[in-house]
């Protein structure tokens, strides 16, 4: 994996990741006979396009806001949203769904299932709506960019992006005899802190306050927290052909045990614990995405959360995520569609999000917006949260990486759950993975 010294460099110096194989493909117009002329598109009858989501929250309330506007401006054009559950969940949707034939004509899209999506010729080519309406890709971070491709081709536009920090509570802190400031800072603290955090106020045997929260199942993203942890141990996932697992080494050993150990022995982390603890208070630290900022202040109050790159392994590392956005095969108007991904896609409406949510700007412009500059100085977590992307690692733009990440997932899931032997599971998760290459 790529790791960089500055967020610039992460940023625009990120080679891309494509399978070898197969070549690029040729151009082609994502439907036969499709007039695409760069003008604004008005349909001759009213078309209602169906779009797929993952929002909740204070995202979900935003993203409708968008919705009302675009469709106020494009009277013709109705979009209905669809809650598709977690994006781990929503991959399956929409695989048994484009099986059926009743995919969505749009569909929010994790920033690495461009590769296994278009490889099935799932996803519309954009290609020529990028260059016959002007979408400006040179004003995008390298990082979005390279997960909107695909063989040379484009198949998504980014909306989001985002990296894993870890939030903690001040009030908590301070009542815990902790400087409310100050959070862990390696992975010894973070154990002592979480243990001090960790209380059961009754003497009952309950516990009614837990160290930490963060999700360690594998249908519910776990294993994009996971790999932090793997990466601050300087793992590789991959050899550097492509063709191998590598995972199973004594960096995934020590990232599984922690997890394991911060469950059974060190008792600040509860099987049953997830998202939800944090923002309501049943938790004092929590990993999370930049995207929950906005929705944890807002629950716990503004002054009352503190942000941190995650705590240090042998190294610092997060991890890049975020969401994109696709044109599904079939859908019931291409142009119609391509208006509300280009509407989504303005500085306008990724500035409001990055306001609203915490999100990333993947574009550079949005930094130099004068509402962003203002928020940004106002806010001093944002600049830690910017200059986490310096120590930020890009999952592999490759077909196999969404299959293989759910086998390691659950791997990492027994180990923690049944208190088994992490080496043991983690050979096993390996032949797996390599029977995809």
């Amino acid at each position: 994996m790529i790791k960089k010294t500055t967020m610039l460099i992460l940023i625009l110096a990120l080679p891309l990741l494509f399978i070898s194989a197969g070549g690029a493909r040729e151009a082609a117009p994502p439907a036969p006979e499709l007039e695409i002329t760069g003008e604004k598109y008005v349909p001759d009858q009213q078309v209602t396009l169906e779009y797929w989501h993952s929002y909740t929250g204070i995202r979900e309330e935003l993203f409708k806001t968008f919705v009302e506007e675009f469709e106020q401006e494009n009277p013709m054009i109705k979009i209905n949203l669809t809650y598709g559950g977690s994006l781990h969940l929503m991959r399956d949707k929409l695989v048994t769904a484009i099986a059926g034939g009743a995919g969505p004509d749009i569909a929010e899209i994790d920033s690495f299932w461009t590769p296994i999506f278009a490889e099935a010729d799932s996803l519309v080519n954009l290609a020529p709506f990028i260059d016959a309406y002007g979408y400006d890709q040179a004003d995008l971070f390298q990082a979005s960019f390279d997960s909107t491709q695909y063989k040379g081709n484009t198949y998504s536009i980014p909306f989001n992006l985002s990296n894993i920090v870890l939030y903690w509570n001040k009030e908590k802190f301070a009542e815990a005899g902790l400087d409310p400031d100050v959070p862990p800072k390696d992975w010894d603290e973070f154990i002592e802190f979480g243990k001090k955090l960790t209380l059961d106020r009754t003497g009952n045997g309950v516990t009614d306050q837990w160290g930490l929260a963060m999700p360690i199942r594998a249908d519910f993203g776990a294993v994009w927290y996971w790999l932090a942890f793997f990466w601050q141990q300087e793992g590789e996932l991959f050899n550097p052909q492509l063709t191998e697992a590598t995972f199973n080494s004594p960096a995934g050993v020590a990232a599984t045990q922690l997890w394991q150990d911060l469950v059974w022995e060190h008792g600040i982390l509860s099987l049953d614990v997830g998202f939800a603890d944090f923002p309501v208070g049943n938790a004092a630290m929590g990993l999370s995405s930049t995207t929950s900022y906005g929705s944890f202040k807002n629950a716990l109050g503004a002054d009352n959360v503190g942000v941190s790159p995650p705590p240090k392994g042998k190294t610092i590392a997060s991890v890049s995520g975020g969401g994109n956005l696709a044109i599904l095969e079939g859908a019931k108007d291409y142009l119609a569609a391509w208006e509300f991904l280009n509407f989504l896609g303005s500085s306008d409406v990724h500035v409001r999000w990055c306001l609203t949510t915490g999100a990333m700007p993947y574009r550079p412009s949005v930094m130099d917006i004068p509402e962003y500059q203002e928020f940004y100085q106002a806010d001093p977590y944002l600049e830690i949260m910017l200059s986490g992307l310096e120590h930020t690692i890009v999952r592999p733009n490759i077909a196999q990486y969404s299959d293989a990440s759910r086998i390691i997932a659950e791997a990492v899931e027994e180990s923690v759950f049944e208190r088994r032997d992490p080496e043991t599971l983690l050979d096993r998760a390996k032949r797996e993975v390599d029977r995809l290459f």
